[in-house]
């Protein structure tokens, strides 16, 4: 179909009489009542701050018309629609001209033919422009970081997430850590047996190599090579190195092919096949080193990483490597980043290889990072319940979470149902989380909540601090963390495709382990860890720059900031920036949590009835917990609210849970380094840097609301959704994004996509849209001195939704 049959096909109508009355009205406030493009004009509307808004609002209601879904683009894309999704944050460009737009308006004002009103808008998508970027600094009381937990299911491509997670760990990178070697294989209860190893293996060196490892370290050959020395020298360990570089590990979304991996040797009896729940160790093997690859292939040992905690998401920290020819790198990553160790040369130091790859098989689940803080007995996974006056006693956990983060870098949340052991139901959630150390504990609050007769928010049962960030890195010393310069996502695939990488492996594509023979010795668990005192500074040589001792301590500014954006238009490549900072990192506590009741989320509703009365109680708990307890929620998000059975009349049916960024009012900045939130759920304001009030939290419950609507019974989004851009691109560009989105006429493409089951809820959308976002010269964003003023409406129009289903 011709553009011209496109247009006639599916005219305008009366889709831009609201914008034109408004674009009237605007025009006579700032005194501009000749022709727009007059030089008298001109002048008045560059001096006006509305028109910059008025602009952005225009393209949202554009991309709404149905002509923008079938006109093709211009620029490569589907549609003309996702053209002008991009456009309306390029409008923000402090580079764009505001003047370029006046052709498309007079054509609008003169109600000119649809064709000519399109041809300018064509005309303006298609223009150079300079993608906008984050400002330097956000005036936040708790600045953001972006994490890759909204990616999910087939939302996990390696397109979206490389550059989510590039954004996830920025400024959260240490290189050449010293003592990390001395921490982690030298003085352990297995060091003794790794030396006879290294002797009996007796490594001979020959001008400058060592003659066992392959000349040519394709991977194919290192491959074949390290399972003839495993099934020599590594059995009757705890794990056995397995490989998988041409099948995708099960349990997970996104299809990622670890090259090399340790598992418990014990699985290899039950199946050939493994999961990302299994792996304990992860290797990268590359042939050789490439010069400018490095943060590529971080990037892809970094997505790894990711898949390891999101399938055992209580895990405390995971061990790594990358050999890339003969060069060898360890790494560590906790839930404040990854850091590394200073290469070494095998060829030069065989001996240390040997007692790495030993180690590895020998380590403890204590030392590799599982959560030791969960016992197992013949009924199951437990803790130990510590409640106030009473005796200690078990609390067996549910197989598989309720709730959990997909990141690395973040608080690490994992919810599980429990019960004790002669209960015939679920009674308690037992909560797992790292916070920041600058971050007051949520028991407190949660304690605090229930001394002020706060309803609808869970019942404090018992909390206990287990250990710190800076614990697990007692005696190693950071370099000054790296900084990523991101060119943007089409970079990312180009340099990709570029990428050397080494030889395929051998034939077939079942998943096997290295060594044919295994030990049948169990997995012995490390008992508790007593919580080690603050690190002291390392007297180490020049080369450490900054120990553990000053982390706590270091003054933290928000260095950790990232942003989609591209920072250097003129990059071809994602490049690794030099640290600004000294050697602090993020601290964070890792805690146990047990509440009560334990409820479903919202997600999991039965039926629209009980959807909706959760909901509703949502926002009543909500007004409780600001107005009786004086505290302000901070980070609401589909795994925040429950749906509790309730026992008794005027039980909540709808609860709200996780108070880990929740902040008194009347309280000072947390001083944390940064927030880690869930993009898609939070409000215009906050992602522009504004204070957070009860308004945003409100609003991200109405986004939250859309969202599980949208994803329907599936719990995925299409696509086609328009839902995904809430949380691709920077914070500015997600903030226009949702404006555009609110705006009352482009809110109809998102009840477009409400499914025949919730056809009915479209009208309860619209009035929770209005009281959030009514018009006043313009789309309102603000905050009303008057609570009430949201609260109520809302409550009512939930109300009102009940008494008609």
């Amino acid at each position: 179909m011709s553009e011209a049959d496109v247009v006639h096909g599916h005219p305008i109508g009366e889709g831009l009489d609201e914008f034109r009355h408004a674009l009237k009205s605007t025009f006579e406030r700032i005194g501009i009542h000749a022709s727009p493009s007059s030089q008298g004009s001109i002048a008045l509307f560059e001096a006006s701050s509305d028109v910059r808004n008025l602009w952005i609002r225009l393209f949202f209601i554009l991309q709404a018309l149905p002509a923008a879904e079938h006109l093709r683009s211009k620029t490569g894309r589907e549609s003309l629609r996702s053209d002008l999704l991009g456009f309306a944050s390029t409008v923000l460009s402090s580079d764009f001209d505001l003047k370029s737009v006046l052709p498309l308006a007079q054509h609008i004002l003169d109600q000119a033919p649809d064709q000519n009103i399109w041809d300018a808008v064509i005309a303006l998508v298609t223009l150079k422009t300079t993608p906008p970027s984050l400002p330097s600094a956000l005036s936040l009381d708790t600045p953001l970081k972006s994490t890759s937990s909204s990616q999910r299911a087939n939302e996990q491509t390696h397109d979206d997430m490389d550059e989510r997670i590039l954004q996830e760990i920025n400024g959260c990178v240490y290189k050449d850590t010293g003592g990390f070697y001395e921490k982690y294989f030298e003085g352990k209860e297995w060091s003794t047996e790794a030396e006879r190893i290294t002797e009996r293996v007796d490594p001979q060196v020959r001008n400058g190599r060592w003659t066992e490892y392959p000349a040519l370290p394709s991977q194919t050959a290192f491959l074949n090579w390290l399972q003839g020395f495993q099934a020599d020298f590594l059995g009757g360990g705890h794990g056995m190195f397995c490989d998988s570089p041409n099948l995708p590990l099960a349990g997970s979304g996104c299809k990622r092919k670890p090259d090399l991996f340790l598992a418990p040797s014990s699985a290899s009896k039950h199946t050939d096949k493994y999961d990302w729940a299994d792996i304990r160790v992860i290797g990268e093997l590359k042939q050789s080193e490439v010069r400018g690859k490095y943060t590529e292939e971080l990037l892809n040992f970094s997505g790894h990483a990711r898949e390891v905690f999101a399938a055992q998401p209580t895990r405390r920290f995971l061990h790594g490597f990358i050999i890339r020819g003969s060069s060898m790198e360890l790494w560590v990553f906790d839930r404040s980043g990854p850091y590394g160790s200073e290469k070494f040369d095998i060829h030069e130091d065989p001996r240390r290889f040997i007692k790495i790859m030993f180690g590895y098989t020998r380590m403890g689940d204590g030392e590799l990072g599982v959560n030791t803080y969960i016992k197992e007995d013949e009924d199951g996974n437990y803790i130990v319940l510590e409640e106030e006056g009473k005796e200690k006693e078990r609390l067996y956990l549910e197989d598989k979470p309720i709730a959990f983060q997909r990141a690395i870098v973040c608080r690490g949340t994992a919810c599980y149902r429990a019960k004790k052991r002669e209960s015939e139901r679920w009674e308690y959630v037992v909560k797992f989380a790292w916070r920041s150390d600058k971050r007051r504990a949520e028991g407190e609050l949660l304690k605090l909540a229930k001394e002020r007769n706060v309803w609808g928010v869970a019942k404090l049962i018992s909390h206990q601090d287990l250990e710190t960030i800076a614990d697990m890195r007692r005696g190693l010393d950071f370099r000054k963390p790296q900084r990523f310069r991101s060119a943007g996502r089409d970079s990312i695939n180009q340099s990709r495709s570029r990428q050397s990488s080494m030889l395929a492996a051998g034939p077939g594509i079942s998943l096997t382990p290295l060594s044919t023979s295994s030990s049948g010795q169990k997995r012995k668990r490390a008992e508790d860890r007593v919580m080690a005192p603050p690190p002291k500074r390392s007297k180490s040589g020049s080369r450490r720059r900054s120990s553990a001792a000053g982390l706590a301590t270091a003054q933290l500014d928000g260095a950790g900031l990232s942003t989609g954006a591209n920072e250097n238009p003129n990059a071809n490549s994602i490049t690794a920036l030099e640290g600004r900072d000294n050697g602090s990192f993020e601290n964070r506590i890792f805690s146990c949590l047990v509440i009560s009741p334990p409820g479903r989320l919202l997600r999991e509703f039965t039926s629209v009835q009980e959807l909706l009365e959760a909901c509703r109680d949502f926002v009543r708990a909500h007004r409780s917990l600001y107005e009786d307890g004086k505290i302000l929620h901070r980070d609401i998000s589909e795994n925040n609210i429950i749906i509790t059975d309730a026992q008794q009349e005027g039980d909540p049916k709808g609860m709200l849970i996780d108070l880990d960024l929740g902040k008194e009012l009347d309280g000072g900045p947390t001083g944390a380094r940064h927030r880690t939130g869930t993009m898609e759920f939070m409000a215009i304001e906050v992602l522009e840097g504004k204070p957070h009030t009860y308004r945003h939290d409100l609003e991200s419950f109405f986004y939250v609301f859309l969202w599980v609507i949208v994803q329907g019974r599936d719990r995925t989004l299409l696509k086609t959704s328009q839902l995904r851009d809430w949380y691709r691109g920077g914070y500015t560009q997600i903030a226009n994004m949702k404006r555009g989105h609110m705006d009352k006429k482009a809110f109809r493409g998102i009840l477009m996509e409400f499914s025949l089951e919730f056809i009915s809820l479209k009208g309860l959308a619209e009035e929770l849209r209005d009281v959030l976002f009514p018009y006043r010269e313009g789309l309102f964003t603000g905050t009303y001195s008057d609570a009430d003023r949201l609260y109520q409406p809302m409550i009512e129009a939930f109300e009102r939704a009940i008494t008609r289903h």
